[in-house]
């Protein structure tokens, strides 16, 4: 892990090797989205990230992005709204996350997803399974493929083309700021060159959160201290610690998103639509435990209390064909090393080595369940029962990402305590306090995204502004160029 110290104020007389104006830490979706937004404008925009190719958390995921009111959604006759939207995240999470900012994000999400459409040039589909049952309405939008690493790239490639410069493998070693707070620039380290000062008029931190920081997951997250990460190697925390150094405000940083069902080994997430097809989740015993249909965010909780903390996800031929056919994937990453084939339950339980009694009982048990409509778990949704052959996948909760940081206005710029904005400074996605709330249970899925690509394009946006204000005021000409994001 980097080592990161404390940001320290300008010293007098330090040379400034190079000069952007609007500087971005982390090529993730909010990074990108904010060098998309504000390029194209003849102004410098550089981002720096530390690995050896842009994507961080967007690109080990499916790349759901959650809005309201899209195109894509008029399209398939699907009426949405912000206020909708607005009240499923404030449902999920208890009211508790700021409502400015869960408001102008909702109100942006479809324009958002225009956007991401029709002006960067990305491939998204309406997935027409809820995806989570806190979404009254299909709004998850993603890749047809659902490749979070290509969509970051073609983001990449777009933002160059417009004018923006992507270095790789470039880590940001610190902020430097001036005595009041301020930030004034960075110090990089290239490879093969010793570290060097970027002067930024603007900078924004889009460095994810801290979930591969022990050390701040155990301070702020203790409760999934415990669970396989299993996100981005490069979510140290950067954001955090930077912002606090400079007198940011924080909120909920004991929020975090934890998906139940993780494969084991390789901690894939297989999707909730699973059970809505008409799959069931039994434990190491072969029983069942709990109502399968339930909030994902309550089934951390159930599995981790199972022994070994594990759990099974036991499905026949037709709901894989459904959710292959839904969900691309869940058909080429998670099926094809995850799920396993038997003739019978009996046959199942052998290879995963669960109560083969047990399980044969509880099959048929949920498959009386199916043809009276009556579950004892009260489960309504209950499919056509499990037909074999069966099919199952061993499954274990882990942390994915912390939705916890640095407190931003609804421009995305990083506030103080007193509501006041850190000068020059923006966050986003996890490395900006998120929609979830405090705690592990108020995250609906599909927002995290859309805090990414919001606030990042909110960012861009702002900055660049900014930038051609500051230029007009210090010429005392009124600038032509107006940011066309």
């Amino acid at each position: 892990m980097l080592c990161l110290a404390a940001m320290p104020v300008t010293p007098a007389g330090l040379r400034w090797n190079e000069e952007v104006d609007i500087g971005v830490v982390g090529a993730g979706a909010c990074g990108l989205a904010a060098a998309h937004a504000a390029s194209g404008n003849r102004l410098r925009v550089t981002v720096w990230e530390r690995a050896r190719e842009p994507g961080g958390t967007t690109a080990l995921g499916g790349g759901c992005l959650a809005a309201a009111g899209s195109r894509l959604q008029r399209e398939a006759g699907i009426t949405d709204s912000a206020d909708d939207f607005y009240a499923d995240i404030m449902a999920r999470n208890g009211r508790r996350s700021d409502p400015a900012l869960t408001r102008r994000l909702c109100e942006l999400s479809g324009e958002l997803v225009d956007w991401l459409t029709d002006g960067v040039g990305l491939d998204l589909t309406l997935l027409r399974l809820a995806g989570d049952p806190g979404h009254r309405r299909p709004r998850l939008h993603a890749p047809g493929d659902r490749n979070g690493q290509a969509m970051v790239e073609a983001m990449a490639g777009q933002a160059i083309r417009r004018g923006a410069r992507l270095r790789l493998v470039t880590p940001v070693l610190h902020l430097w700021t001036d005595v009041d707070g301020g930030v004034l620039g960075v110090q990089i380290k290239s490879p093969k060159r010793s570290a060097t000062n970027v002067r930024c008029h603007k900078l924004l931190l889009a460095t994810d959160g801290f979930g591969a920081n022990s050390t701040l997951v155990a301070q702020h997250v203790a409760e999934a201290a415990s669970l396989t990460y299993a996100g981005a190697a490069t979510s140290t925390g950067d954001a955090v610690l930077w912002g606090g150094d400079a007198g940011a405000a924080q909120r909920d940083m004991g929020a975090y998103y934890a998906h139940p069902y993780a494969t084991v080994g390789a901690n894939l997430p297989v999707p909730w639509d699973v059970f809505g097809a008409g799959a069931i989740l039994v434990n190491q015993l072969g029983e069942r435990f709990m109502n399968e249909m339930s909030a994902p965010a309550s089934a951390v909780p159930a599995i981790c209390s199972q022994p070994g903390r594990i759990a099974y996800v036991i499905f026949g031929s037709a709901t894989l064909k459904e959710a292959c056919g839904a969900d691309a994937y869940f058909a080429h990453r998670i099926a094809p090393r995850a799920v396993r084939r038997a003739e019978d339950a009996a046959g199942l339980a052998a290879q995963f080595q669960i109560g083969a009694e047990a399980l044969v009982k509880t099959v048929a048990a949920y498959n009386d369940a199916c043809r009276a409509g009556n579950d004892s778990f009260g489960r309504t949704q209950l499919g056509s029962g499990l037909e074999p052959p069966l099919h199952g996948i061993r499954v274990s909760p882990a942390l994915f990402a912390t939705q916890g940081g640095l407190v931003v206005d609804t421009d995305a710029r990083v506030l103080r305590p007193d509501g006041t904005p850190v000068p020059n400074l923006y966050a986003g996605g996890s490395a900006g306090g998120g929609l979830a709330g405090p705690g592990g249970d108020g995250y609906l899925l599909g927002t995290g995204l859309l805090c990414a690509f919001g606030l990042g394009r909110l960012a861009g946006m702002h900055a660049a502004t900014a930038v051609c204000a500051d230029r007009a005021a210090a010429t005392a000409v009124t600038p032509s160029d107006v940011p066309d994001a």
